[in-house]
């Protein structure tokens, strides 16, 4: 059965979205006639929105012959008499998106076939060009960054701690394509770079690890075990200032090596973020029934693409 996703924060009313949400999967070939949708009720339970707004949603989708609202049975995906079939619209969706496509890669002065070729690789992820990587911060967030890297791009990368960097470390920074860091280290590792002849590449963290420890935080004692405590440079400040105010739960942010605030942690969270660098040893520190999660996807989506952006057209 089909979801929908209601988002506040954009312009589109909520029938638009639902609307648009309904004929992407109709389209998508997700849907098809005589399927059922969630009812009025299950949908506005669903996404916390009063009975009869998605009433007057569903009513107006039925007007136009998009659903069949059954009484005591629920909502379906209405057969279409006297209007282009849904197969027929999907069709043309598709057809217009190869036109629009096709425009944009003429404009940009790509022939058909490189057109082809270069989605062909993209699709398929195949005849890209392999990335060497370095990246250079203190020795945890490298890791966890060097490792991320790997895990979703399928790169060559290595991790050089700052404040190590000697001769052999210099050596291999100088057979990397390209140097990466974090904003906190750009001007110290654009030094380095410059001297090396290197571009460096800013890595920006994804904003998701920190929604998804917010709305942790709002149920239950949240804790965080890194390494090093220069790992996170702002979390502090920013789960203590801005995101603690906003519940009444337990939170800490605590390295490996603070015995103290490890016990209580072990003891009073409800769920533990860990580092990848001290998650073995935190297993063994944590009764079996206590929660632990580590980092996923630190990186954001932006740097991510920028890099598959290198891989495919160099």
């Amino acid at each position: 059965m089909i979801r929908f996703n209601l988002d506040k924060n954009v312009k589109l009313s909520f029938y638009e979205q639902i609307k648009g949400q309904l004929l992407s999967a109709i389209y998508c070939g997700k849907i098809r006639e005589g399927d059922r949708l969630p009812s009025i009720r299950e949908l506005s339970d669903d996404l916390g929105i009063n009975y009869k707004t998605i009433r007057r949603i569903y009513l107006r989708l039925a007007e136009e012959d998009y659903l069949e609202l059954v009484r005591g049975s629920g909502a379906f995906l209405k057969k279409r008499v006297g209007h282009d079939t849904y197969d027929q619209m999907r069709r043309r969706a598709i057809f217009r998106l190869m036109d629009e496509v096709s425009d944009k890669a003429k404009g940009l002065g790509l022939s058909t076939e490189k057109f082809a070729r270069l989605y062909t690789n993209y699709a398929q992820g195949s005849n890209l060009r392999e990335l060497h990587l370095a990246v250079v911060d203190h020795e945890e967030e490298a890791f966890i960054f060097s490792r991320e890297l790997r895990m979703r791009l399928g790169a060559d990368v290595f991790s050089v701690s700052l404040g190590e960097v000697g001769p052999d470390e210099v050596e291999r920074l100088s057979n990397a394509d390209y140097l990466m860091t974090t904003s906190w280290h750009m001007e110290e590792v654009r030094e380095l770079a410059q001297n090396l002849g290197k571009e460096v590449i800013e890595i920006k963290p994804s904003h998701d690890i920190y929604r998804e420890i917010l709305d942790a935080a709002r149920t239950l004692n949240i804790a965080i075990v890194i390494k090093d405590e220069r790992t996170l440079h702002a979390s502090w400040d920013i789960f203590m200032n801005i995101y603690h105010p906003s519940t009444t739960k337990k939170f800490w942010i605590a390295s490996i090596d603070r015995e103290d605030l490890i016990d209580r942690i072990v003891e009073e969270a409800d769920l533990i973020f860990v580092s990848p660098m001290v998650w073995d040893e935190m297993r063994r520190r944590t009764p079996a029934e206590k929660e632990l999660k580590t980092y996923e996807n630190f990186i954001s989506e932006t740097t991510v693409k920028y890099l598959k952006e290198l891989q495919l057209l160099g």
